[in-house]
């Protein structure tokens, strides 16, 4: 969010003028405007540089602790809104905690099993981190669904603050950007387009290589969205094929 903001928007403050992400989305060193903080070690703002005439941004990210706004202008918020949990989960888990979402022992649908129940254990828990950084009535509030799904929603929201955006640039950026963590989207991008089918759109065919965390959410979500104590795992063992294969499966647990 950073690179997009001091890129392509002409009131920003840009410390460098090319992008830094790492090819596979693990990482990026692009220069922070100000001294970073880190979750509950004490705040102070340190800026990096003489910012001139221009805007010096200060962003509030997913750290699992602190997501306190501390009173600065121009600061943007990243909101965990409800279609980004599973992304950010992902990222922590991989990126935060270094762990690997293919690391299990035994059979697959117990495996999926477990991610649904994460899901739902986790939206039980008010206190838990991804239940947290909702918007913040002084901040500029960006859901982090819209960055991956709605940019052009992000661009209008963000050109209200720091005027015109460079939009030809903005989106070679975001499709950089994109690609380079394009695994961490892909459970909430079945999520949706499922939903689509479910509301009466086409069917369609999965893809063969969906993960078990994959899997898994959509599991969660089926259930959650239709009010469904359990879609039975073993039942439905070999996961589905298609949209239609999910049409029976509800029609079957709700006609019951």
């Amino acid at each position: 969010m950073l690179q997009m903001s001091s890129l392509c928007f002409e009131s920003v403050f840009c410390p460098q003028d090319t992008t830094d992400f790492s090819k596979d989305g693990n990482s990026h060193g692009y220069p922070e405007h100000c001294k970073i903080w880190f979750q509950r070690n004490p705040y102070e703002y340190v800026p990096n540089y003489d910012f001139g005439d221009k805007v010096a941004i200060t962003l509030i990210d997913s750290g699992i602790h602190d997501d306190e706004h501390r009173n600065k202008p121009n600061t943007i918020r990243m909101c965990i809104d409800t279609d980004a949990v599973s992304i950010v989960w992902q990222t922590c888990r991989e990126k935060a905690n270094l762990g690997s979402l293919n690391e299990h022992q035994g059979i697959d649908w117990e495996h999926r099993e477990r991610y649904s129940l994460l899901y739902h254990n986790m939206h039980k828990d008010p206190s838990f981190y991804l239940n947290n950084f909702k918007p913040h009535k002084d901040c500029i509030n960006i859901n982090i669904s819209d960055l991956v799904f709605e940019p052009n929603r992000v661009v209008a929201i963000l050109e209200k603050h720091f005027g015109i955006c460079d939009q030809e640039k903005f989106n070679t950026i975001h499709n950089e950007w994109y690609s380079a963590n394009a695994k961490y989207f892909r459970a909430q991008k079945l999520v949706n387009a499922v939903k689509i089918s479910l509301a009466g759109g086409n069917d369609f065919e999965f893809e063969q290589d969906y993960s078990l965390h994959d899997q898994g959410y959509l599991i969660y979500w089926l259930e959650r969205q239709y009010n469904i104590q359990e879609i039975p795992p073993w039942d439905y063992k070999d996961w589905f094929k298609n949209t239609q294969e999910v049409k029976d499966c509800l029609n079957s647990i709700l006609s019951q």
